[in-house]
């Protein structure tokens, strides 16, 4: 899969297609969906944003997604264009570095849908503040007006959570991030909360304004008036192949700048 419009892309996806014909390796190129057989091994091209697509795409399916940097910041793909061919080779041993990570899945409507970063109920930017009711495992937790709330994946903690306020957390500990977005009261403040926690959301909108279930960034859907979202972990989670040379502490140094001066 490549970062549409990047020439960068399409010039290293030549590289790759001379390499697994050399290796004679079966390989396709993915647009929109997956057809055919589920293969062995997902490669994107491009940055966090196209990975975060062909995660959509992936699902619980259990194919490993290998992404290689050539966006911006480069948070998920971080595996860089050199140490590309060497985990292709690692790969054609059956030897690929994973690393899972959880996916959300939230229901609504008969709707289902699943994110790796975050799944964020949020009003439209001219309507008023909202009123967000949140239960937690059945327990009302919070009722609190404001822009809508975040919820988000210890992967997600350094996307749209971390610019609203939430804490990075990392991926390797299993937990959910309730993030408030503008909440107008002093009290209500960020929450971390056990993965296997089954959350509960309704919003009443004061000016029948409308309110939007935004899914790893791409909309998902008008969420009514009254109407439940349930959120929770998914029942599998997404495989990434992992850096050789990078770790998590590493990539939050140099890519978001952890504790320079």
């Amino acid at each position: 899969m490549l970062k549409q419009g990047s020439k960068e892309a399409k010039g290293l996806a030549k590289k790759v297609q001379v390499f697994l014909k050399r290796h004679s390796c079966p390989h396709y190129q993915i647009t929109d969906k997956l057809t055919g057989a589920n293969p062995d091994l997902i490669l994107v091209l491009g940055g966090d944003g196209t990975l975060l697509y062909a995660a959509g795409l992936v699902g619980e399916k259990g194919i490993p997604i290998l992404g290689v940097n050539l966006g911006g910041l480069g948070f998920l793909t971080e595996v860089q264009e050199e140490e590309l061919f060497f985990l292709l080779g690692k790969g054609l041993q059956g030897e690929f570095p994973i690393e899972e990570r959880m996916l959300l899945k939230a229901e609504t409507g008969g709707d289902q849908y699943l994110a790796l970063n975050d799944l964020v109920l949020e009003k439209s930017p001219v309507s008023r503040m909202i009123e967000v009711e949140l239960k937690v495992d059945g327990h009302e937790l919070s009722r609190f007006r404001g822009n809508g709330i975040i919820i988000s994946t210890p992967t997600g903690s350094t996307a749209y959570g971390m610019a609203a306020g939430g804490p990075i957390v990392d991926p390797r500990i299993s937990s959910l991030s309730l993030i408030p977005l503008c909440p107008h009261s002093l009290a209500i403040r960020p929450l971390v909360i056990p993965a296997h926690s089954k959350i509960s959301l309704r919003f009443q909108a004061r000016d029948r304004g409308e309110v939007f279930l935004v899914v790893d960034g791409r909309p998902g859907g008008k969420i009514s008036s009254q109407e439940q979202i349930k959120v929770s972990a998914a029942g599998k989670p997404l495989r990434l192949v992992c850096s050789p040379t990078m770790n998590y502490y590493e990539i939050l140094r140099t890519k978001l700048g952890w504790g320079w001066k």
